[in-house]
């Protein structure tokens, strides 16, 4: 059986991580970026604002 090819998005900031031919199914990873900004956790002072999505996220969602 031949492994499916999953197109691959960042369950954060929904940035494309790997891009799988058209109709292909999707599957979530967190990407390096988003990675980076969840380290700074552990540092027991870190700014709670730092787990906001990026400003662009929600995209047309909420503007008027």
């Amino acid at each position: 059986m031949a492994a499916e090819v999953l197109t691959v998005v960042c369950a954060w900031c929904q940035r494309i991580i790997a891009r799988a031919p058209a109709g292909a199914r999707v599957t979530h990873t967190i990407c390096q970026s988003c990675l980076d900004r969840t380290a700074q956790l552990g540092d027991g002072e870190t700014d709670p604002m730092v787990l906001n999505p990026p400003p662009d996220y929600f995209g047309d969602a909420f503007k008027h």
